[in-house]
C-alpha cells in the first residue's frame, strides 16, 4: 500500500491466425451487454489501482483490496481526478504495464487496470518467450473477451465519485492497445495505444483523438506494416498521432521521448478545471 508496494455484431468476426500481436479476432465491440456477469465482473474487482496522493506516496493494489478501498474513500471530498482505463498485454499485469501506470500516476492521472486474467474461464493466447501467438488458442473469445471488459469497467469508472467523468481516457497496451483501438464506445476522449498495429480494427469515434506508438522492428511484427494502426485510422478518417520509434523495444514505457508524447497528447486532451 502507497509506498510500500511498487511497480509491481456489427460485421461479424476477422480471425487473423497468428497475429503480430496475440488475441486475434475482430469482434464487434459494439454489439452485446455491457458484459455484467460474474466473471467479467472479477475483472474489475482485481483491478489494478495506481493513484497519486502525493510527491512519493501512492495508492497502490487492486480493487477489491481492503487497503486500497480505505485509501480511496479516505480522499478530500470534492477530488475529481481525470482517470485513464488502461489495458494490459496478452501475458497480463507485468512490470511493464505498472511502469506505464506510474508514469500516468505521476502526471495527476487515476489509473485501473482490468485484471482479465481474474475470470476462472480466461485461456492464454500468446507465448511471450517467443514473440508469438499459441497455435490453436480461442483468440476469438480472448477478443470478445477483452471488449466486454473495456464496457463493464467504463460504467464502474464513471460511477466512482472521486473520478473527473469529463476526464476519461483508454490507453492500451500489446493485445490491451489492440483492445483500445476496437473499441466502438464513445466512453472515452481520447485513445492511448502502445505495442500494437491495431489488426482488430481501429474503430475509435472520430471526435476521439488517437495518439499510437510502435517501434520498427518490434519482435512481435512477423512482417506486417508497422504503420497498421496509421493505416487504418487514415481508412477511417480517424484523427490519429503515429509515431515509429527506432530499434525493437515492444515496450516504450521507459523510452523519455515516448513518455513525453503520452504525456504531452494526454495534457491537451484533458479538460482542466478552475
Amino acid at each position: 500500500m502507497g509506498g510500500a508496494r511498487r511497480f509491481l455484431g456489427r460485421a461479424g468476426f476477422v480471425i487473423l491466425g497468428m497475429c503480430a500481436l496475440a488475441g486475434c479476432a475482430a469482434p464487434s465491440p459494439g454489439a452485446g451487454g455491457e458484459g455484467t456477469g460474474a466473471e467479467v465482473q472479477r475483472t474489475w474487482e482485481r483491478a489494478a489501482v495506481f493513484i497519486a496522493r502525493g510527491r512519493e506516496d501512492f495508492i497502490t493494489g487492486r480493487m477489491d483490496e481492503a487497503a486500497v478501498r480505505s485509501a480511496l474513500a479516505g480522499l478530500p471530498p470534492g477530488t475529481r481526478l481525470p482517470a485513464v482505463l488502461f489495458l494490459h498485454g496478452c501475458s497480463g499485469m507485468g512490470a511493464a504495464n505498472w511502469a506505464y501506470m506510474q508514469l500516468l500516476a505521476r502526471s495527476g492521472y487515476a489509473v485501473l487496470a482490468p485484471d482479465s486474467f481474474a475470470r476462472r474461464d480466461r485461456p492464454s493466447t500468446c507465448d511471450p518467450r517467443r514473440h508469438s501467438g499459441i497455435p490453436g488458442a480461442p483468440f476469438r473469445r480472448v477478443a470478445e473477451m477483452r471488449q466486454e471488459e473495456i464496457r463493464h469497467a467504463a460504467r464502474r469508472l464513471a460511477e466512482l465519485p472521486w473520478v473527473d467523468r469529463e476526464n476519461l481516457f483508454l490507453m492500451g497496451h500489446s493485445q490491451g492497445g489492440s483492445a483500445a483501438a476496437a473499441y466502438e464506445g464513445a466512453d472515452f476522449k481520447a485513445r492511448v495505444i502502445t505495442g500494437s498495429i491495431c489488426q482488430l480494427g481501429l474503430r475509435a469515434p472520430p471526435a476521439a483523438p488517437v495518439i499510437s506508438l510502435y517501434s520498427e522492428r518490434d519482435p512481435w511484427l512477423r512482417g506486417r506494416s508497422p504503420r497498421g494502426c496509421e493505416e487504418r485510422a487514415r481508412g477511417r478518417g480517424i484523427p490519429i498521432e503515429f509515431h515509429l520509434f527506432p530499434g525493437s523495444d515492444h515496450n516504450l514505457a521507459h523510452d523519455a521521448e515516448a513518455q513525453r508524447l503520452i504525456l504531452d497528447f494526454l495534457a491537451r486532451h484533458t479538460k482542466r478545471r478552475p
